[in-house]
């Protein structure tokens, strides 16, 4: 369990580099301030209620919610949505809560909690909407100082991963009513998903069954079930796709290097270590949610990430950064879309 947390170090989601707002919504500094670290050890009476998953309010997207935060982008028409999808999308969302003095979020913390919308579900998880009905829970996500304290930190992710699997089982009982369903997070969430895989869903012959993929971005994924091999073709299901984002030749001195770490390359959608071209990439999903600069991005995998030529693009000096941790779906939001899409048409779902 430690190496989950020990290498969570780059897991903040949205920021803005400068005033010139790209994909960023908050300007966030890439490592924590040490006074934002909560004062007192980790005590489970301070983690807040567990949420009862039976009121909409504990979920941040959902088919039956009043509002949704889950929108395509301004200027992205899709002409194939579903309004009434017949896949569902289980969607785990990233770290938000940087500042507090408990070690894990409070449910109701309804400022928190409109950020997850107006960040994660508005820029990561709308990639399903019109192809899967969203389903996602809001659950006690660990401090970000939880990244750097294991002692107090391990007990606060046990915590959020607890939420996360009552909802999960929630939703199976109640929501998916036989549905095929896709695993999806981001840094913090993928490390749930992933647990959630390993220990709930692919032990469980009927959810195994309805498994279509699995979207693990952010996290260094190795293959962690026989019967979940990582993705290595455009068209593959029953499978995990998963990657880091980060500038051409710059990698972390702390981060692992090992063959086992699994990563596709999002634009081509193989293993291998060509660059992809960028006539293939579709376009970049900003701030403003429209969608800008499409064949803008060449990108190729080596020691498991995606390394990114010079984006050539206006301005790009104001929002140059050696880790894109932070847009790992942005960066390709239609090319996921897009091959999510092939894949099901490819395997008989229309």
């Amino acid at each position: 369990m430690k190496y989950l947390i020990r290498n969570l170090l780059f897991t903040f989601f949205l920021i803005n580099v400068t005033a010139c707002k790209t994909v960023a919504y908050k300007t966030y500094k890439l490592f924590p301030e040490a006074e934002n670290t909560p004062e007192h050890n980790f005590d489970i009476n301070l983690s807040g209620n567990t949420p009862n998953y039976s009121e909409i309010d504990y979920w941040v997207e959902h088919p039956k919610k009043e509002k949704h935060y889950a929108s395509l982008p301004k200027n992205y028409l899709d002409s194939l949505d579903k309004e009434n999808p017949n896949i569902d999308a289980f969607f785990i969302h990233p770290t938000l809560y940087l500042k507090g003095n408990s070690w894990n979020a409070d449910i109701n913390d309804k400022k928190l909690n409109k950020e997850i919308g107006n960040a994660a579900i508005k820029n990561q998880a709308s990639v399903f909407l019109g192809i899967a009905n969203i389903y996602a829970p809001h659950y006690r996500q660990m401090h970000i100082q939880s990244y750097y304290d294991l002692k107090n930190g391990l007990q606060a992710f046990e915590v959020a991963y607890s939420d996360v699997k009552n909802a999960f089982i929630y939703y199976w009982e109640n929501f998916n009513k036989g549905n095929k369903f896709i695993i999806a997070g981001h840094s913090q969430g993928t490390n749930h998903a992933e647990r959630l895989l390993k220990e709930i869903i692919l032990k469980n012959d009927s959810m195994r069954s309805l498994l279509l993929v699995s979207y693990l971005p952010g996290m260094p994924i190795k293959q962690f079930h026989k019967d979940l091999p990582p993705c290595s073709s455009p068209n593959q299901l029953d499978c995990f796709l998963s990657w880091r984002s980060l500038a051409e030749g710059y990698f972390p001195a702390d981060w692992e290097v090992s063959d086992s770490i699994f990563c596709v390359n999002p634009i081509s959608w193989k293993i291998d270590s060509l660059p992809s071209q960028k006539k293939n990439h579709l376009g970049i999903l900003f701030q403003n949610h429209k969608i800008h600069y499409p064949n803008s991005i060449e990108a190729y995998t080596d020691k498991g990430v995606v390394w990114i030529k010079p984006i050539k693009i206006p301005f790009a000096r104001f929002y140059k950064m050696k880790n894109y941790h932070i847009a790992d779906y942005n960066l390709y939001w239609i090319n996921i879309r897009s091959n999510l899409r092939y894949r099901l048409k490819e395997n008989g779902y229309n």
